[in-house]
């Protein structure tokens, strides 16, 4: 009986190993996961991003005309040295700005306009800018030059600078407007009106007179005279003679025409007259004066009793013509 007991349990021991044995076959290559354990997934990953900044813009931050001191007064017959000014800043210090352009011009004018002495100057090449003193290496002042024409157009002008560094990089900037003011001007042809010989109560030919604007508006032209050069002597007198009479008012006539006969023409005296019909206007051609010059016509005629060299001072005027 004991015999058949323990056969039994070894006929069950034997049976469970079979079953162990066959269901480790079944889960061969499987894997099995502990819904407790914690997964380890990488998704960033971070980088150290880098540059050098070799070069830096430059900044110009301020323009203004400095001289002549707005409103600017322009020279009659002769150019005005404009001088505009700009501040500026350069991180990599003022010496790497390397070229220094502006534009002088005109209101309601394109500034990329081509140069006109009337309303458009440039100037490429201004030289190198300055250190402000006190302030390092990297605050400067740069400057450029115009030499404004005396013909200029009166009214609102502005300055625009540009600076580069060496690396190409600019900066630009528009200065306020400044105003160019109105100026009268005149010059004559010649400084001696010579009649040449002529005998007692002849009549000479006409001798020309050409009289130019020399400032930026239109002007009209009064004439005035006396006798020789000093007027405190001559003051009624059209010249004073070497020998003999003097030439009185009347006899020294003149007109804005050559074909006006000489009774017809207007006489000098020692108050100023407007020469009718004779408006002379502002330049406006850079190669030559063009419609800035006009012509006066005079004629002399000798009174009986003159005699040697005679001589006389007119005094052309120019008035602004409205």
């Amino acid at each position: 009986m004991i015999l058949k007991v323990k056969r039994s349990v070894w006929n069950l021991f034997e049976y469970i190993l079979l079953v162990l044995l066959f269901s480790s076959f079944l889960f061969i290559g499987t894997v099995f996961t502990s819904p407790d354990a914690a997964a380890l997934n990488v998704t960033n990953k971070s980088v150290l991003a880098r540059v050098n900044v070799s070069n830096t813009e430059p900044t110009l931050y301020r323009v203004y005309v400095t001289s002549p001191t707005p409103p600017i007064d322009l020279t009659a017959n002769n150019a005005t040295n404009v001088i505009c000014n700009g501040s500026a800043t350069e991180i990599n210090g003022f010496n790497d700005i390397k070229n220094v352009s502006a534009t002088f011009y005109f209101e309601g004018i394109n500034p990329n306009a081509a140069d006109d002495n009337n309303t458009h100057y440039k100037n490429i090449s201004c030289g190198l800018c300055s250190a402000v003193p006190g302030t390092g290496n990297q605050n400067a002042t740069c400057s450029c030059q115009f030499p404004v024409q005396y013909y200029a157009n009166a009214g609102r002008w502005q300055c625009n600078m540009t600076i580069n560094d060496s690396g190409g990089l600019l900066s630009s900037e528009n200065s306020s407007f400044v105003t160019v003011n109105e100026v009268l001007g005149i010059d004559v042809e010649t400084p001696v009106l010579d009649f040449g010989n002529l005998s007692a109560s002849q009549i000479s030919r006409f001798v020309r007179q050409n009289v130019t604007n020399t400032g930026n508006i239109p002007i009209n032209v009064s004439v005035r005279g006396y006798g020789s050069d000093d007027e405190d002597i001559g003051q009624n007198l059209s010249m004073i003679c070497e020998a003999g009479v003097n030439i009185t008012f009347g006899y020294m006539r003149y007109q804005p025409d050559n074909t006006t006969i000489f009774g017809d023409m207007q006489n000098i005296t020692n108050q100023s007259r407007q020469v009718v019909n004779l408006t002379i206007g502002q330049r406006f051609k850079d190669s030559a004066v063009g419609n800035s010059t006009n012509s006066t016509y005079w004629k002399l005629q000798i009174p009986l009793g003159a005699a040697g060299v005679c001589n006389g001072t007119i005094i052309f005027r120019a008035v602004q013509a409205y």
